[in-house]
Formats: structure tokens, C-alpha cells, sequence
């Protein structure tokens, strides 16, 4: 008796301890998140969405660097000119609000005008990856009806294929220097292209007809991961775009006196949507840039006096891996935010280049849980109030290792919370309010609906469930520890398991294929793997197979970097198969025997996995 009181006092002293130690955070935090909720409950009293804001900063900031990209500039007033000039030109050419054009381009300082343009009369623009060809291209152009498409001369010719079998005729072309013997009007094989620069030269700059306060209102659709091997188009409505936005600013402080530098791709949410936000509602300025550079990124840090930067994990590890240069610490960067930077990364990044303040945060473009590292404590992409659990609205549940589906109280038929230092997969409860919304997929509704789970605290509720594995300590703080079902990330990209399969079961004209990441030593994410079962009638070809992925239309990134050929593949009672026991042996040669082959970056070959080939990606010495 005096054993289990001893340890209750002991468990309570401890307790108090730990609110004692976190109560700062705890207020730093609440004083962040009100701030965010007067912002949105403002806007909402005042029915102002981002345009109307970003309206007032170009009356504030007329003459002031909006985008920067080379040297090439564009102040604000430029901005609000470009994106009205675009607006009435495609008005003129019969879209009208609830239309979808496709927006298919490499970074540019342009990039970010046309869905600024376009949403000015409630046009929609779809943010399609630039990298995609062939079904998974046309699957996002089908997939959100889009009825028109803005891409570049050197996009094109790679793409071309897929806009005549869309039916698509007409293409409008923005390139930054226009030929300027080009006509406004022109035809490349049976496509007629329109170069834009050349159109909006006769367009008024003075904006068109406003549309209705509507936050319901698409601003644009982004693509993530889908489970069927193909991208899905999430929604980011008005209430979202101003949701997600002022939710950053308000966490990090960024401000009209900063000059932001984005190296990130602009179809993605956070390179595009988040990283743009800075200027259209926080009036500072981002500089982009075409393709990210680790041995340029310091360099252009201190050639346009950057105060801040966007990161993903991947980009910080290339930083790290650079030799010490005299930019390392010449910068004038206060903070950097992003999710990816490992904790055993974390110091040696702070300390090398003199970064205090790493906002390290978790969202995923159409999830309702997000969280933010407000007191840059290492490794930890956000935190839960000890007081206060529930305040942010998501929770940590078990799992089935084996399903990846929550396990179920056996009496409450609820799901069961984690304690301290437990995995637990996210979810993100559904509410009304815009902190808790889930706002589902274009034209997906049994995509919409397989994210959702049900009788999470009790019978009836709601929530969004991220896919994604999580452990908190016994400070509240929470860690990122993997990403369940069909995806995994890698070079910043969330890669799908069941699009490689389908290629690789189209290419290989069989069906039994395994696709799922794997670690690889100071690597960031997952390194795809494939095991595929071997075939003695028809062999595989591992000298032409990288090259018949591309043709079929895989991005680089989701080409797997290991291919185990297998006798057998085991299936469960339920005639699904058993991919553990695959996954937890990887390529470790010391526990596989089958034959293993490995993506040779520069040859592009697939090519025999030796022992000395093993040690070297072991030690980090070969690297993909």
C-alpha cells in the first residue's frame, strides 16, 4: 500500500514538474493560436478573403519587391497589374468562375500570378507536377475536368502526346523571355498555342468584375498521393488558403520587413501556396528560385540579404553535406521553417550555420491536424498542452502494425489513445469550425471517405486520418516516425507504392509486384524497393527497366533505388500479401539471399547488389 502511494506521489511530483517546465511553451503557443483565430474571425466579420488583402499591402507596398527570381523583379503594384491583365484575358476567352485550367510549368516568377490572376474571377487553377507524363498526367487533367491548360514552349513537346489524347487544341504558352518575332497566336503540330505575354500586351491591368465574399470558393487544387496509384486533387478553398497562411505567419512572426527564400517546387503546398502567402498577406518579399541548388543556396541567402527560408528535410541534409564555404555564416537569416530536419541533424545544422529559430511545424496539404515547434526544441514537429490535450483537436491513437487501422476498445468500440512514448497513428478530429475541417477531393468521394474514421472518443464522431505514425514524450512533444498504407516520402516528394506497382505490372506483364520504402543511412524518407516474383519464361531485363518507367511515365523520384527478385510471395488468409516481412528485411544482404539489383544514378541500369556495393550505402558513401 505505502509502495503504490509512494509511486502515485512520485508520478504527480513528476507530473507537475513537466507542466512547470512546459507552461512557457504552453503560453507562447495559446498567445500564437489567438492571435491566429482573431485574424481568420477578422477577415471572416470584415469579408475579406486573400485578395482583398493582398490589395491592401499593394496599396502599402506599391513599388516594393514582391517575387524576385534572377534578376528579374516584380513589385507588388506589377503583381496586381500582371495578375489583372491575366484575369480579363481569360474572361475575354470565355472562362468564367468554376472553370479549371491546368497549370503545368516549371518554377517561374509568373507561376504564382497565373492562380492569383485566375482566382480573381473565381477561376480555379489545378497545380499539376511538372515532372508527370503519361496516365498519371492525363488522370489529373480528367480527374478535375480541367478545360484548359497554361504550360511552356519546352513543357510542350513532352507533354503533347497527352493534350491530343485529352482533345485538348489550344494551349496557352508563359515563358519569361518571349521570342519576340512570335505572334500572339501561333501552331506547334496540331496544337495552337497562345503565347501569353504576347496577348496581355493588349489586356487593361485595371481588375476585373469582383466575385462574391464566398470562402466556400476554390482557390486552386493541389495534388497529393492517392491509394489507387494516382494523384488525387485536395481542395484548398478561400477559408483554407486563409486558414493555412495566417496560420504560418502567425507562428513564426514573418513579416513585411522580411525577405523570404523559396527553392521549393510551386505545385507543392508549401513551396507554392505557403511560401506565396508570405507576400500576399504578410507584404514581404520571396525570392524564388528555378531549381534548388545546395552549393548556390548560401550564396543567393546573402546576394538578395534573405531574412528567412522554407525548408524540407532533404534540402537541410544537402546543406550539411556541402564542405564548409565562407556563406556558411556570412547570411542574415533569423529563422527557417519546414518539417524533415532530423533530430540527429538538428544541431549540427544550428550550430554550423548559426540558426536560432527553426520552426519545424506538421501539415499535409488537405489534413485538419497541423502542429508547430513554436521554441525550436530539437527534432519535435509540433507539441500538445499538457493542461489542455485536446485544444489543437488531433489525437494519437493505436494501431494494427499489420492493417494500419486503429484498434478498438473492446467494450466502447472507440478508438484507444497512446500514453507517453508510444507510437500512434494521427488523427485529426472533424469539426464545423475552419481549425477542423476536412474539405475531401475533386470528384473522389471513396477517397474522400476511406481518410475518414469514425467513434474516435465516442460514438459518432469524426476524424481525418493522416496515415502518419507519431510519438509524443512526456513533455507533449511530438515526433514524426512514418507514414502508413500506400505512400511514402522521398527528395521531398510523397511517392505512391500502388503507382509503381501498376507500371511495374504493365511493364513486367505480371501481377505479383511489391513496391514500399525502405531506410537507407543518412538518408532523409524512404528509398523506394520493389520485389517482384521471378520468372522463368520471361526474365527481366534490368538493363532497359529504369528506362521503360520513364517511358510509362514515373517521375525519377518514385523509380525504386532497389529491385529484390523472389521465389515466393505470401499471402494472408484474407488473400492480401504480407509485405512485413519484405519490409523489415530491405536489401540487408546479410539477411536476404535472393538476388537484389540497385539503381545506378549515372548509368541508369539496374545492376547487382554486392557486398561491396552494401557497405558503401551503408556507410553513406553511395548516395541516391
Amino acid at each position: 500500500m505505502f509502495d503504490q502511494i509512494w509511486t502515485y506521489f512520485v508520478c504527480l511530483f513528476d507530473y507537475i514538474l513537466c507542466i512547470l517546465r512546459t507552461l512557457p511553451r504552453d503560453l507562447r503557443g495559446l498567445y500564437k493560436l489567438l492571435g491566429h483565430s482573431f485574424l481568420i474571425q477578422y477577415y471572416m466579420y470584415r469579408k475579406q478573403d486573400f485578395l482583398a488583402v493582398f490589395r491592401k499591402n499593394v496599396k502599402r507596398y506599391k513599388s516594393k519587391p514582391c517575387f524576385i527570381l534572377e534578376d528579374t523583379t516584380l513589385s507588388f503594384q506589377e503583381v496586381e497589374d500582371l495578375t489583372n491583365q491575366l484575369a480579363n484575358f481569360f474572361l475575354a476567352e470565355g472562362y468564367s468562375r468554376g472553370d479549371v485550367i491546368a497549370l503545368i510549368l516549371d518554377n517561374s516568377i509568373e507561376y504564382p500570378c497565373v492562380w492569383i490572376g485566375l482566382s480573381k474571377f473565381g477561376c480555379i487553377t489545378a497545380l499539376i507536377n511538372s515532372n508527370l507524363r503519361a496516365t498519371p498526367l492525363l488522370h489529373s487533367i480528367r480527374t478535375v475536368n480541367a478545360k484548359g491548360v497554361i504550360t511552356s514552349k519546352q513543357l510542350l513537346p513532352e507533354i503533347e502526346n497527352e493534350l491530343k489524347e485529352l482533345n485538348i487544341n489550344k494551349v496557352y504558352l508563359f515563358d519569361p523571355k518571349p521570342n519576340s518575332t512570335t505572334n500572339g497566336h501561333a501552331s506547334i503540330s496540331d496544337i495552337e498555342t497562345v503565347h501569353l505575354y504576347e496577348s496581355l500586351k493588349q489586356c487593361s491591368t485595371k481588375p476585373p468584375k469582383p466575385i462574391p465574399f464566398d470562402l466556400q470558393q476554390p482557390v486552386f487544387y493541389i495534388f497529393t498521393s492517392g491509394t489507387t496509384g494516382l494523384p488525387k486533387a485536395a481542395v484548398i478553398k478561400h477559408s483554407r488558403f486563409l486558414l493555412g497562411a495566417l496560420g504560418f505567419l502567425s507562428a513564426t512572426g514573418i513579416n513585411h520587413k522580411d525577405i523570404m527564400y523559396d527553392t521549393l517546387p510551386l505545385y507543392h503546398s508549401l513551396g507554392g501556396w505557403i511560401c506565396i502567402s508570405y507576400s500576399l498577406l504578410g507584404g514581404c518579399t520571396t525570392v524564388l528560385r528555378k531549381k534548388f541548388s545546395a552549393s548556390n543556396f548560401w550564396k543567393d541567402c546573402v546576394k538578395y540579404k534573405c531574412t528567412g527560408f522554407t525548408y524540407v528535410g532533404e534540402l537541410c541534409r544537402f546543406l550539411l553535406a556541402q564542405p564548409p564555404g565562407e556563406y556558411d555564416r556570412k547570411h542574415s537569416i533569423r529563422l527557417c521553417t519546414g518539417n524533415g530536419l532530423r533530430q540527429n541533424l538538428w544541431s549540427s545544422f544550428v550550430d554550423r550555420f548559426n540558426i536560432r529559430n527553426i520552426y519545424e511545424f506538421y501539415a499535409a496539404t488537405e489534413s485538419n491536424a497541423y502542429f508547430f515547434n513554436v521554441d525550436s526544441y530539437p527534432g519535435a514537429c509540433g507539441f500538445y498542452s499538457l493542461i489542455v490535450p485536446r485544444a489543437l483537436g488531433s489525437v494519437l491513437v493505436r494501431f494494427d502494425p499489420t492493417t494500419m487501422e486503429p484498434i478498438r476498445n473492446e467494450k466502447t468500440k472507440n478508438c484507444i489513445q497512446c500514453k507517453a512514448g508510444e507510437r500512434g497513428l494521427l488523427l485529426g478530429m472533424i469539426g464545423k469550425s475552419l481549425l477542423h475541417a476536412f474539405d475531401g477531393y475533386v470528384n473522389n468521394p471513396s477517397g474522400t471517405s476511406k481518410k475518414i474514421v469514425e467513434n474516435i472518443y465516442k460514438q459518432g464522431d469524426r476524424a481525418f486520418n493522416t496515415g502518419d505514425v507519431m510519438v509524443a514524450d512526456k513533455y507533449g512533444y511530438l515526433y514524426f516516425c512514418d507514414r502508413t498504407g500506400d505512400t511514402f516520402r522521398w527528395k521531398g516528394e510523397n511517392v505512391s507504392t500502388v503507382e509503381i506497382e501498376n507500371i511495374l505490372m504493365d511493364i513486367l506483364k505480371q501481377n505479383d509486384v511489391l513496391v514500399f520504402g525502405v531506410s537507407i543511412p543518412d538518408t532523409d524518407g524512404k528509398a523506394g524497393m520493389a520485389v517482384v516474383l521471378e520468372s522463368t519464361s520471361s526474365p527481366i531485363d534490368m538493363s532497359k527497366l529504369a528506362n521503360d518507367m520513364k517511358k510509362h511515365g514515373l517521375p525519377s523520384y518514385s523509380r525504386p533505388c532497389f529491385i529484390r527478385v523472389t521465389k515466393h510471395i505470401e499471402m494472408t488468409g484474407t488473400f492480401k500479401v504480407k509485405k512485413t516481412v519484405f519490409q523489415e528485411e530491405g536489401f540487408d544482404l546479410e539477411r536476404v539471399t535472393e538476388p537484389i539489383y540497385y539503381l545506378n544514378h549515372k548509368k541508369q541500369t539496374y545492376e547487382r547488389l554486392t557486398p561491396e556495393i552494401f557497405n558503401l550505402i551503408s556507410k553513406g558513401k553511395l548516395q541516391f
